[in-house]
């Protein structure tokens, strides 16, 4: 929820509440670091997103799909822990099966 309503601790959002003198990308330093720019255009992420949002298709990758389906949760969570950006405030994400399927349980339990 928080990625849907900008209020993650992104430069655009901790300048906008004070916590941060610029709202500049400090990885790229080319544009104010928005959930946008981190999850889709940000030059420093390119790998990542190349890796991590492969599942999804070319039409996946786009903020609706990665901010509302849940199949793109788990790429969306695997592209957050690769880059460690917002690991200091929210940790490693569980990444979720593709499947839906509770990797949690014993299999002949």
């Amino acid at each position: 929820i928080q990625l849907r309503t900008n209020h993650v601790p992104l430069q655009a959002f901790l300048e906008r509440i004070g916590k941060a003198d610029t709202a500049t990308c400090p990885t790229c330093g080319s544009a104010p670091e928005t959930v946008s720019h981190y999850l889709l255009a940000c030059p420093t992420y390119t790998l990542h997103r190349a890796v991590h949002y492969r599942p999804l298709g070319f039409t996946g990758r786009n903020l609706k799909t990665l901010l509302n389906s849940k199949n793109a949760i788990p790429s969306l969570f695997g592209y957050i822990n690769a880059t460690g950006r917002l690991r200091a405030a929210f940790g490693a994400l569980e990444i979720p099966d593709r499947d839906g399927s509770d990797s949690s349980s014993d299999a002949g339990d």
